[in-house]
């Protein structure tokens, strides 16, 4: 399944892909199955509670609102043809968000695949997984701008991919790591290099990588059953047609199961989102007698995860 949360007449909503690519409102799909297949009475106000209100108390709800979202589906499946009415849309009538809007937490790795620890000119790798925390603030849609900062010089970009959690996660073996999993998404870790380097005189970097707009995810939510081998999925990604990275996850050093399980010793929950790390390839990694990568306004990042979706944004001045 393919979760979305989108816009439409000025309403934040939760949807899915059907199988010709138009997103079902899931909240008033579910209600119609109500009515008709269960004969509920008050079946919109009882969609409304089993679905939740946003992507994260829709994960919270568990089996209950897949199960809800799959009836939703097959039942907006019998009405191909169903009108105006705001339950089957095509996509050029809304505007999708990042799947998960709101995480509750953001951990993104950092230094978690060995050829971009080597182009960061890093001694070694870490010896256990390392991450920093963006504001969840900073996450937008997938074609939505990226604001370009007044005060940074050194803009740039990072494929990763998107690891949502899906129920409550703590001290989780890498066995089990994967069941904890609700689903994945297309992630650019976008960053202000010169801003990190200051910060990172003084202590730990924050600013640097959480202005408004520096965490584009999307398009969907692509549910855990659709990828039962993340580890294998390539990225890519591109400024203005050109190729900057172009890897595949199976090179992390560590892998996704080793990064839930390590991160579930504090506590993750519904809705927290980790991402990947990201190849060599970025800005940063050029050397000073090459031509500079930074990012600028008027330039178009498109990143992509297989399987997974494609994030097309343009840097636009603040």
């Amino acid at each position: 399944m393919k979760l979305v949360t989108f816009i439409h007449q000025d309403q934040e909503r939760i949807g899915a892909l059907d199988n010709t690519g138009r997103i079902v409102d899931l909240e008033r799909a579910y209600a119609g199955h109500l009515r008709e297949a269960e004969g509920i009475p008050h079946a919109d106000q009882l969609a409304a509670v089993v679905l939740g209100c946003d992507m994260c108390e829709f994960l919270q709800r568990g089996e209950k609102s897949l199960a809800a979202a799959q009836k939703a589906l097959t039942y907006a499946d019998t009405k191909p043809n169903h009108g105006n009415d705001g339950m089957i849309l095509d996509r050029q009538r809304v505007r999708l968000m990042a799947p998960v809007p709101r995480p509750g937490a953001l951990v993104s790795a950092g230094k978690n695949f060995s050829d971009h620890v080597a182009e960061m000119a890093s001694k070694k790798g870490p010896a256990a997984p390392v991450a920093f925390l963006k504001l969840p603030g900073t996450v937008i849609g997938p074609e939505d701008d990226i604001p370009h900062p007044l005060e940074v010089k050194n803009l740039d970009y990072e494929v990763e991919l998107a690891i949502v959690i899906g129920k409550p996660c703590v001290d989780v073996s890498e066995e089990e790591a994967l069941d904890y999993v609700a689903g994945y998404a297309a992630f650019n870790d976008i960053s202000a290099r010169d801003v990190i380097r200051s910060e990172n005189k003084t202590g730990i970097h924050l600013m640097g990588k959480s202005f408004p707009g520096f965490a584009p995810m999307g398009p969907y939510l692509v549910t855990a059953d659709e990828i039962p081998d993340p580890q294998s999925l390539k990225l890519k990604l591109s400024v203005n047609g050109e190729v900057r990275q172009d890897s595949k996850l199976g090179y992390m050093i560590f892998d996704i199961r080793a990064m839930i399980a390590y991160w579930s010793q504090m506590g993750l929950n519904p809705g927290d989102v980790l991402t990947s790390g990201t190849p060599r390839g970025v800005a940063a990694g050029r050397k000073p007698d090459q031509v500079p990568w930074w990012l600028k306004p008027g330039d178009v990042v498109e990143a992509e995860v297989e399987k997974v979706g494609y994030l097309r944004n343009r840097i636009v001045s603040e």
